[in-house]
Parts: C-alpha cells; sequence; structure tokens
C-alpha cells in the first residue's frame, strides 16, 4: 500500500465544501418551503404546513448529505489499489 494518502477524515477540505454546500442548500429550501409551499387547509393550519416543512426540508438534506458524506469519504482512502504491469 505504498502511496497510500494519509486519512483527514471529518476535516478533509473537500467534506468540509460539500457540507457547507448542503447546508446552503438546506436554508435556501427552508425559506422555500416557508414562504412558497406552506398554506392553509381545512385540515391543517399555516403554522404547522411551515413546521411540517421545516422537518421534511432538514430529513432530506440529512439524508442526501449522509449518503454523500459516505461516498465521498470511501474514495478518499480506497481499499483496492490499481495493480501496475511493467512490460
Amino acid at each position: 500500500m505504498a502511496g497510500a494518502g494519509v486519512p483527514r477524515g471529518f476535516l478533509a477540505p473537500g467534506l468540509l465544501t460539500g457540507s457547507f454546500s448542503f447546508a446552503v442548500i438546506g436554508i435556501a429550501a427552508t425559506f422555500a418551503a416557508m414562504t412558497c409551499f406552506a398554506k392553509e387547509t381545512p385540515n391543517i393550519t399555516k403554522n404547522e404546513s411551515r413546521r411540517l416543512g421545516f422537518v421534511i426540508v432538514w430529513m432530506s438534506v440529512f439524508c442526501m448529505w449522509l449518503i454523500w458524506a459516505c461516498v465521498y469519504m470511501h474514495q478518499m482512502v480506497p481499499l483496492i489499489y490499481p495493480q501496475h504491469v511493467h512490460k
């Protein structure tokens, strides 16, 4: 395993940048859910609709971030390295 990179864990620059990007997406989606998609119906008040939108947005952002972070960190230190054959 000569040439293997040193794992940087959760403080890798790419992981921090991606996490910040997901936070920005979450904030933008929260704003959209609160202003554009929350409405009052006979079954739900506008405040309840906003709270539901908030929960749905952040649960979705967290799940997408978790999958992305796992895939990203898996590629940081691969378990299988290419075998170079010299002719």
